[in-house]
């Protein structure tokens, strides 16, 4: 497996970009404003990763609205994240796999997002030919605050989260 341990260092804006796990493969997906708190997360999967979305906030406590990046599969699930409640961890997994009408691909099969009040997921199952498994734990009481990705028409093909500290 795969474990990236968040250790942040710096100022108080400091941001981490870690990642990314999976495929490099379609669109690259990014935020341009610098997220301070996570609001919301919404996973699109069903055997797969298709697509994510989130909310957050800024320095200047405006809400951005990302994505949903990836395709319009799956069922839809939306975390929301209580007022004092932070994401600490992110696993998951990916690698190739053989789906339906659109062949082989490579991308995010399997996520579960652990937060300081429990756990949410997990969101796909996966049809893994070969399973890699990933962890970011975010320590020092940082939170993730934001992901980035790689996406094609259909599914997520890989994922990295911003950490910042408290």
């Amino acid at each position: 497996m795969k474990t990236v341990k968040g250790i942040i260092c710096g100022t108080e804006n400091s941001l981490a970009k870690i990642g990314l796990f999976g495929s490099t493969s379609g669109d690259n997906c990014d935020i341009t404003v610098a997220p301070l708190r996570l609001e919301t997360i919404t996973i699109h999967s069903g055997d797969v990763i298709d697509a994510i979305a989130f909310t957050y906030k800024d320095h200047n406590n405006v809400v951005h609205n990302v994505g949903p990046w990836g395709g319009s599969g799956g069922g839809i699930r939306q975390i929301q994240l209580e007022p004092l409640e932070f994401v600490t961890e992110i696993h998951g997994t990916y690698g190739p796999y053989t789906y339906g009408p659109h062949g082989r691909v490579e991308g995010i099969t399997n996520l579960t997002f652990v937060t300081n009040r429990g756990s949410y997921g997990p969101y796909g199952v996966g049809k893994l030919d070969i399973e890699n498994k990933f962890s970011v734990p975010v320590q020092n009481n940082g939170s993730i605050v934001g992901f980035f990705a790689h996406t094609g028409k259909y599914y997520v093909n890989g994922v990295g989260v911003y950490v910042k500290p408290f």
